[in-house]
């Protein structure tokens, strides 16, 4: 073996293992239960593609080294996979639904018949450079080059939009670097196919500069807070296991079908693709029943005790409004009776919300968008706080634009409110004002609140709409809370097609929340 194979062979070991560490960092944060199935699926096929192309450019029967690069077809699921993943990670994977079914589609039929007429894709490998045997083209061979990069560009282009798209300038700047590294490692990737159609350009500079791309993706999962680092972790290992697996899988099959062919010269060379094909969906089938079993027990968890939870706040209602009939009550226990009750509804709103955690992540939950007054709203919203801002002596000052209408499902949209709200008034000190905003900017309106309370550090900005996220300020303060209003706000700010923002100066700066809703 050269010098100049054996760099090529270590180089794209250590460069996969380095991609595929960097995007499982990048994209298995908080997704979907189908984006993670997707992106398991996209790793299956990168880890048959490069340990096929590994194996087949050092195979020195040309036959063979053929039989082993035709599991490179695996190319069309890594376009439809990536797609696909792409896609739930923008949370378009729905809208887009027809799109991505006509990509399997077409991606299954053009699979199909490739490898029921081989000599389309691949002929016999023939020695380049300074490997024993090369990819020598069939005659449709440009197929996969036309299907994986258009793949790509529409990648791009629905990264870039979404960029453009989005107010929050976190979520523009991660969707610019992800079209940059996806963009850079196509090109990138694109260096092995001067030598397959002879060019004399070494693979070796697509190997060695493909670090970049993970580079890049490092960098914005880093940067841009798109990770998750214990979760992803520990999800990082079992896949990282699973492909390994496969890749095992498919050395295994090569000196099986290497032994048939001694043995039975006769014997169709295409089987054995078609069987480990075969033998990779049905792992896959398992990956994916094993993930839809977790969110399965995750949704009955959460069902199941947010029904414990209806029951004993239906007593404590039904309770609270036989006790405040009682004569013998003063207006004082009266009052505070009025304080239960309220907080009675408060918790079944909560509890109502929880349960759509889970079921707005696996399908589309059912909203009720009716066009209604903000600034009714936000009153009603104002109105039933009236005790927690009295209680911290706060003062909530109102500035709105007249007859701002959107359409909106009110309970969710009410619930957004009374996260602001309650977060400003439980981070304020006693005697501040509050400053509640509604304005109308030509297609959406703004809603804002602003406070002069304990503020945002500026590292924190980019967590604080994280699951179960509270700041270094907040866990350090006398409030309690779960870190998971702003999580739910945001998602719900997504079925409105609205975006939902944090500014703030520094610690004890104070800060504003803002949300839009656009104008239908």
């Amino acid at each position: 073996m050269s010098i100049n194979l054996l760099i090529h062979n270590v180089g794209y070991v250590i460069s996969t293992i380095f991609d595929v560490v960097a995007i499982f960092f990048l994209l298995l944060n908080n997704r979907k239960a189908r984006g993670h199935t997707t992106f398991v699926l996209t790793l299956f096929a990168v880890a048959i593609f490069i340990t096929s192309h590994i194996i087949g450019v050092n195979e020195t029967d040309p036959d063979l080294s053929r039989t082993i690069l035709m599991f490179n077809l695996s190319l069309f699921f890594i376009g439809i996979f990536n797609v696909h993943a792409v896609l739930a990670l923008l949370k378009k994977d729905w809208e887009r639904r027809y799109v991505i079914t006509l990509l399997y589609a077409v991606g299954i039929s053009i699979f199909i018949f490739f490898l029921s007429q081989p000599d389309a894709f691949l002929l016999s490998s023939v020695p380049k450079m300074y490997f024993p045997n090369y990819y020598n083209p069939g005659v449709l061979n440009w197929i996969r080059l036309v299907w994986l990069y258009g793949c790509a560009f529409y990648l791009i282009c629905e990264l870039l939009a979404s960029a453009r798209n989005t107010e929050n300038i976190y979520e523009k700047k991660q969707f610019r670097f992800l079209a940059l590294a996806l963009g850079l490692g196509y090109v990138i990737g694109f260096i092995p196919n001067f030598l397959v159609y002879n060019i004399q350009i070494d693979p070796l500079w697509g190997n060695a500069f493909v670090v970049v791309f993970a580079i890049i993706l490092i960098y914005t999962g880093l940067r841009y807070q798109l990770m998750n680092i214990k979760v992803v972790a520990k999800q990082a290992m079992t896949y990282a296991l699973v492909i390994g697996s496969i890749g095992g899988i498919i050395i295994l099959l090569e000196y099986l079908n290497r032994a048939i062919g001694t043995y039975y010269p006769k014997f169709p060379s295409t089987i054995i693709p078609f069987l480990s094909a075969a033998l990779v969906v049905i792992i896959t089938l398992v990956v994916w029943r094993k993930i839809r079993e977790v969110d399965l027990l995750k949704y009955e968890f959460i069902t199941t005790v947010t029904h414990k939870f209806r029951t004993p706040l239906t007593q404590i209602k039904w309770a609270t409004e036989n006790l405040s009939n009682n004569p013998t009550f003063s207006k004082d226990d009266k009052e505070q009776l009025s304080y239960i009750r309220t907080a009675d509804v408060k918790l079944v709103e909560l509890t109502n919300l929880l349960a759509s955690i889970s079921e707005s992540e696996d399908s589309q939950y059912n909203y009720s968008f009716k066009k209604m007054d903000l600034s009714s709203t936000v009153d009603d919203v104002i109105a039933s706080l009236q005790s927690t801002i009295q209680s911290k002596k706060v003062n909530i000052k109102k500035s709105y634009d007249t007859g701002v209408i959107a359409k909106y499902d009110e309970p969710r949209i009410k619930f957004v409110i009374q996260t602001f709200i309650e977060n400003a008034v439980n981070y304020s000190q006693s005697g501040s004002t509050i400053i509640a905003s509604i304005t109308k900017n030509q297609d959406k309106v703004i809603f804002s609140v602003k406070d002069s309370g304990i503020g945002i550090a500026k590292a924190e900005l980019p967590l604080i709409f994280s699951k179960f996220y509270r700041g270094n300020k907040a866990r350090t303060s006398d409030t309690e809370g779960l870190g998971i209003g702003l999580y739910i706000s945001k998602g719900i700010l997504e079925k409105h097609k609205g975006t939902i923002q944090a500014v703030s100066e520094g610690e004890n700066l104070g800060s504003t929340f803002s949300f839009t809703l656009p104008i239908k």
